[in-house]
């Protein structure tokens, strides 16, 4: 009886002067941030995000005893029925110091809420009864409780602006950018980056704002593109306001960025690092590029080696190795292993690194790891996201024939591997952890905050956005973006060598290239990647190629001349490739055919064979004449003539007697100087296509 009178009382007496405060969020500085709220202000918090919180009693209420503790409830208030009498919607208990609770809760929406503290009466069972079934059939309802509270804090909630986000860069890998008329892109070939760009704009980066692919000329060493890097971020201090950014680094990009944060260069300015199958200790499949211009199975080796190999034709060189050891191109080198990865045939002994003249150097690599105590003092925060997949079938062991003496700017100079090009063997490529590129060992070095992810290389960028997007901001992802990337599909190559231009025309009529009566582009193939005709290297790429005759049709540009044509399919563990040399004139357009075989295990291309018709031979002859390719007019009389009859003849055998006669004559006419070697090379390709169709 007595502790119903104190309680009388008690619930009697008046509010308190709004002397307490809720506390909502995180203690620790994360996210959502700590925020103290009193009676009658107004507050900016992100709805929907549960935080812990909290009473803080500056009037110190306490509890009367164990059996009557003090309640703090939260409700949302809600006067749009009657403004004189709202409705109350329970939300959470709320605990305080010395209560054995511990709450946590979401704002569900904007508006105004209210916080009751209080210390209910006693209550018989009956009265717990209905209590209990007010509570069940009025879930959200508050229920009248005897008595009043002995303080209420009423308060206002809006939602908070997003939280600004830090402006990522995404640095891809080797061969992971291209460009477009002198523009460089981040890989519009394989699409190998465009679900992690997309999904990063999906939830809430804005490109040009916040998200900043970096394209770069991937042959370059990593110093070089380092110092681009630098450059990068310092043009994007100024559009965001803010003084450092976020880097998502994948394969050899990650090499970029620890470059520039390790160098004397750096200005303190990025906050996040985000490595993504980073090669930190090398890979040994870049052996077979630097040491041999070779490259494994997987189709990104083989694309790289196919437009590597076209890049060396184009320049003159008659072989891949040749042609990285000239020009040179020292991001292969500088990513070959700095650990013991080579052995000898008949020993299972692998030497140590250090070993002199039995490993292929990588300066830039062994610099990079001995002073990588600068990347873990910087003050970067620092993720790595490293792939495995479920079988071992990434290189970590090359098993040599070692070579008489030991040459290293020579052809397999520290030893070519056992049986390689024989495809019965395992060709001297052991096998093992890693993501079928990097060697787990290599991709795991950098331990901080590693996450060891089920994905190959190359689709690395798609399997870790999920957690790359979280790592970022701290939020999950709410959008996720998949089936843009064309990575582990056949890949089809067109690349012309001046002076033309081309399109291509697919077997179902789609077109991609340059678009010779506007002067703009085809791009009608999805996609495909055309380089653009204002650019050195002129190329097509088409992912998923149909099964069928493809068309080239080239354009003479210039003064004309011998052009080439490299055509190439690259399949899951299969590549093809073929080239056409023939002769163009200025302006002139000349039909190229293609047959492509998709289908089954034996995907292959055909050789590329000009489409002549007499109209077209009889154009070139002219064209021939007036540049001079054709030096007598009687020649040139001759063949117009012959090709004249040719036409008008009914049986095909007739018609043959006289092209083979057109033939005979270039081949006289040749020898004295008469026709030079474009113009015969241009005819004779004419002719044989009229002999054989």
């Amino acid at each position: 009886m007595g502790i119903v009178g104190v309680c009388f009382l008690l619930i009697a007496l008046p509010s308190l002067t709004h002397a307490s405060s809720l506390v909502w969020g995180d203690s620790a500085d994360g996210d959502p941030a700590q925020i103290e709220i009193f009676d009658g202000g107004t507050y900016s918090v992100p709805l929907g995000v549960e935080a812990p919180a909290h009473m803080n009693f500056t009037s110190n209420i306490p509890p009367l005893d164990d059996s009557l503790p003090t309640v703090v409830e939260l409700y949302r208030v809600d006067a749009s029925r009657d403004p004189s009498d709202p409705d109350y919607f329970f939300v959470s208990n709320v605990s305080y110091p010395g209560s054995a609770l511990e709450s946590s809760f979401a704002w569900p929406e904007a508006g105004t809420y209210a916080i009751e503290i209080s210390i209910p009466p006693s209550v018989s069972l009956r009265d717990r009864i209905k209590t209990f079934f007010a509570r069940l059939l009025f879930a959200e309802v508050a229920y009248a409780d005897l008595g009043g509270p002995l303080e209420v804090l009423q308060f206002t909630i809006e939602e908070s602006a997003p939280a600004s986000l830090d402006p990522v860069i995404i640095i891809p890998g080797i061969l992971g950018s291209a460009q477009h008329n002198g523009e460089w892109l981040i890989d519009p070939i394989t699409h190998a980056y465009d679900n992690l760009i997309d999904t990063l704009a999906a939830n809430g980066y804005e490109k040009g704002v916040t998200l900043f692919p970096f394209p770069y000329n991937w042959r370059f060493s990593n110093r070089t593109t380092a110092d681009l890097l630098k450059a990068k971020i310092e043009e994007i201090k100024p559009i965001c306001g803010c003084t450092k950014v976020d880097i998502v680094a994948h394969s050899m990009g990650g090499l970029v960025a620890r470059y520039y944060i390790q160098s004397d260069d750096y200005d303190n300015d990025v906050d996040q690092l985000i490595f993504l199958g980073t090669p930190h200790l090398g890979a040994p499949k870049a052996y077979l590029m630097w040491e041999g211009g070779e490259s494994d199975v997987d189709r990104e080796s083989q694309l790289l080696r196919y437009f590597l190999l076209t890049e060396a034709i184009k320049h003159g060189f008659t072989s891949l190795f040749n042609y990285i050891r000239a020009t040179p191109i020292p991001s292969v080198q500088e990513l070959l292993p700095v650990y013991g990865y080579i052995k000898h045939v008949g020993s299972s002994a692998i030497p140590p690194f250090s070993t002199p003249d039995w490993y292929p150097g990588n300066l830039f690599l062994q610099e990079l790891n001995a002073n990588i105590n600068d990347l873990y003092n910087s003050g970067v925060t620092i993720s790595n996201f490293v792939g495995q997949t479920t079988a071992n079938n990434t290189i970590t062991t090359i098993r040599v024939v070692p070579p008489p003496v030991i040459n290293p700017t020579a052809l397999w100079g520290h030893g070519k591997p056992e049986g390689f090009g024989n495809s019965s063997t395992d060709q001297g490529l052991e096998r093992g952890a890693g993501d079928a590129t990097v060697p787990l060992s290599s991709a795991a070095l950098v331990i901080n905050d590693i996450q060891i992810i089920d994905s190959e290389h190359n689709k690395l960028p798609t399997t870790a956005q999920s957690d790359v997007f979280e790592t970022l901001t701290g939020n999950t992802v709410s959008t996720l973006i998949t089936g843009r990337d064309k990575v582990d599909v056949p890949m089809l190559t067109f690349q012309i060598l001046s002076p033309a231009d081309f399109y291509v025309i697919a077997p179902d009529g789609s077109k991609i290239g340059k678009d010779f009566a506007t002067g703009l582009e085809f791009d009608q193939i999805p996609d495909a990647f055309y380089s653009g005709f204002g650019t050195d290297d002129e190329y097509i790429t088409i992912p998923n190629p149909l099964d069928g005759e493809y068309q080239l049709i080239t354009q003479g540009t210039g003064a004309g001349g011998p052009y080439t044509i490299a055509a190439g399919l690259i399949t899951d563990a299969t590549s093809s490739q073929t080239l056409f040399t023939g002769q163009t004139l200025p302006d002139a357009l000349t039909t190229h055919i293609l047959d492509v075989g998709i289908e089954g295990s034996d995907a292959a291309i055909d050789d590329v064979q000009i489409v002549a018709s007499v109209g077209s031979t009889l154009v070139d002859i002219n064209r021939a004449y007036s540049l001079g390719w054709i030096k007598s007019l009687g020649i040139k009389t001759s063949l117009t003539t012959l090709l004249t009859q040719a036409q008008k003849l009914k049986k095909q055998g007739d018609k043959i007697k006289l092209y083979k006669a057109m033939l005979t004559i270039l081949k006289a006419v040749k020898k004295p100087g008469l026709v030079t070697q474009e113009g015969y090379d241009l005819l004779v390709a004419d002719i044989n296509w009229l002999i054989n169709h």
